[in-house]
């Protein structure tokens, strides 16, 4: 009996879709199991904290035009030369001020917007209707309305879908057609982060600058991620990520990373010969690849489906080749 080959990673399995499927009707097969998320989005509503929030910078937004209003005043009674080219760059100041609060809100949006599309692809990846997956994927299509390559893909998902399709395989086959490509361009981005964090934290002589490293390389890798997935990270964005991932993390199961990247770094058969500061950059780099893992989970508009995510096993195999 000849055995099957193992899928790489983010390959669809040809079982689960098969050609015919595309074309005419035939038994349904079992749509996989969705890999288990905290969904982003269901913190308890605060009112009372968004309402402090709000009036803690409406007072002091006002107190702090109370106190330009008196210092441009004060400069026009002194010269009107001076006065008005203050309050130039005061204008262009706040012109700025706004257009980056503006951009910081609308990164904001969309990261919580793709958690929403992920919650609602979970749903609708066991559905055995029809007509209910065409608004989700219409969403998510216009995520990537400004991207020419993926709008080549999503071409071609309308070429290869058919009406024969329910809700599940077409919202399975989007995920196979369109988004594939990004996942194996993030996969890159993970490996990537891992290995430069692991090799600067081996190389750095002091914990501070251990901590320096695996904090601006992984902010960086998290950022890029979230491009891939067309989310253009802020500072307040990017902070909202490193949150949910964190999150993801500790729902996965704390004890079970550490373990995991315990036994990478004390491992005999690779670390052996290897010094105490090898060690730990090897522990960081893993630590960093669990969390690029979470972020392309946090930031993907459709959920993975079961084992189509590379394990932290895996990863680390390819990334101590």
């Amino acid at each position: 009996m000849s055995r099957r080959r193992p899928l790489a990673p983010f390959e669809l399995d040809p079982d689960q879709i098969a050609p015919e499927r595309l074309a005419v009707v035939e038994p349904e097969p079992a749509l996989p199991a969705v890999v288990p998320e905290v969904p982003p989005d269901r913190s308890p509503r605060r009112p009372w904290r968004r309402l402090l929030l709000l009036g803690g910078a409406g007072f002091l937004a006002a107190l702090l035009g109370l106190e330009a209003y008196d210092f441009i005043v004060g400069l026009y009674e002194r010269s009107d030369l001076l006065g008005g080219a203050f309050s130039v760059l005061l204008g262009l100041a706040a012109a700025g001020a706004l257009g980056l609060g503006a951009s910081e809100v609308a990164s904001l949006r969309r990261l919580t917007a793709l958690g929403e599309l992920r919650v609602t692809g979970a749903h609708l990846y066991g559905s055995q209707v029809h007509g209910q997956a065409d608004a989700l994927l219409e969403r998510v299509e216009r995520v990537y309305r400004d991207r020419t390559e993926v709008q080549g893909a999503i071409a071609r998902f309308h070429v290869q879908a058919s009406d024969a399709l329910n809700d599940g395989e077409r919202v399975q086959l989007f995920a196979a057609s369109v988004l594939t490509p990004l996942d194996k361009r993030a996969y890159q981005l993970v490996k990537l982060g891992a290995r430069d964090i692991a090799a600067l934290t081996a190389l750095s002589p002091l914990g501070v600058l251990d901590g320096v490293i695996v904090l601006g390389r992984t902010l960086a890798m998290l950022r890029a991620i979230a491009r891939v997935y067309g989310v253009r990270p802020g500072a307040a964005a990017t902070t909202a990520l490193l949150r949910r991932t964190l999150r993801n993390v500790v729902a996965a199961g704390v004890g079970e990373l550490v373990s995991d990247a315990a036994v990478e770094t004390l491992g005999a058969s690779l670390l052996s010969f290897l010094s105490t500061r090898a060690g730990q950059g090897v522990l960081n780099g893993v630590l960093a690849a669990r969390l690029g893992l979470s972020a392309m989970q946090v930031c993907r508009p459709l959920p993975f489906a079961d084992k189509e995510l590379p394990s932290l096993k895996q990863l680390r195999k390819e990334l101590f080749e």
